[in-house]
């Protein structure tokens, strides 16, 4: 019976974790394309803060190392809409709630395996009061967005359920 768990955590080790993500075990090395921004309405840097952002998410939650040059799966990622619009009309107000709304359409190119291949489009807001400045809540609110679309994007690539 002992022999029997040896062979099955050694099987199963190279290819599975305990979050439930699923890699290739032949899959060594990642690379993030510098992220376009065709929202023309970000701030400034932010699209740079996104690419590292999805780089560390994937170097901090998988085994996978960063590698510019030859990686075997490759994310190219492009910020398709930032926008903030009014939510709660209030009566002698423009809105009582502001929506900061982040979309992303992500392809990702898998060299190993072209069946792994995607291109996903990926959608996440964040309610904000509409007396604050954006300016003064930005941080928090892309911090929070960020958080949902990269989770998404991580569990789009990495979990084969």
């Amino acid at each position: 019976m002992k022999g029997v768990w040896i062979v099955f955590i050694l099987v199963f080790s190279g290819c599975y974790s305990f979050r439930g993500t699923s890699i290739d075990p032949d899959i060594n090395f990642f690379n993030v394309s510098p992220v376009t921004d065709l929202s023309s309405s970000a701030p400034a840097g932010y699209s740079n803060d996104f690419q590292e952002a999805l780089s560390n998410k994937i170097r901090r939650e998988s085994r996978l190392l960063l590698r510019p040059t030859d990686p075997d799966l490759i994310f190219d990622v492009q910020i398709t809409q930032f926008n903030i619009t009014p939510q709660a009309p209030v009566a002698g107000s423009f809105a009582a709630v502001n929506r900061l709304t982040v979309a992303v359409k992500v392809k990702m190119t898998n060299k190993k395996n072209e069946k792994q291949n995607f291109e996903a489009s990926f959608s996440r807001f964040e309610d904000f009061d509409a007396s604050l400045d954006f300016s003064s809540e930005q941080t928090r609110l892309l911090t929070s967005v960020n958080k949902l679309l990269l989770e998404d994007i991580f569990n789009k690539a990495f979990s084969n359920w």
